[in-house]
């Protein structure tokens, strides 16, 4: 039953998405309105699928779509044997120092992410407590 609200759900998104692309931007006609704006889906719901049963988890998944983002491409993922970390696998990150890493993500890369993708600049527009990555390869440069 789950699958099949989840499917109508992204449905509508993906319409979304399309009429946006198929609408002029006010601003400069020759771009789209998805052109212009960030379509931001995000869960804060998870499962870690245990061997035996379900639960609820903190690990999660967002979608991004438009302006500014590097499309047709998914980041990260998890382990099915739940044999490695069940936060998420390693994926390639840009820590704030600028030094590029590999380990899983946190709540707070996703943010930076996301905000950096809104136009905004780590360190000068915003700050996170803790310190954070982004996503390296989803914000176009």
């Amino acid at each position: 039953m789950h699958t099949n609200h989840l499917r109508i759900a992204l449905e509508m998104v993906g319409r979304l998405c399309i009429e946006m692309s198929l609408t002029p931007s006010r601003s400069n006609p020759s771009r789209s309105l998805l052109d212009e704006t960030l379509v931001y889906v995000y869960s804060d719901f998870g499962r870690t699928f245990p061997k035996q049963g379900s639960d609820h988890h903190p690990a999660t998944c967002a979608i991004l779509v438009g302006g500014g983002i590097q499309g047709n491409q998914m980041l990260g993922g998890y382990d099915e044997t739940m044999n490695g970390s069940p936060m998420g696998a390693p994926v390639t990150l840009v820590e704030e120092s600028g030094e590029k890493v590999t380990r899983a993500p946190r709540s707070q890369d996703i943010t930076a992410t996301v905000i950096r993708a809104f136009g905004l600049e780590p360190g000068k527009d915003f700050f996170i407590p803790g310190g954070y990555g982004f996503y390296d390869g989803v914000v176009r440069t």
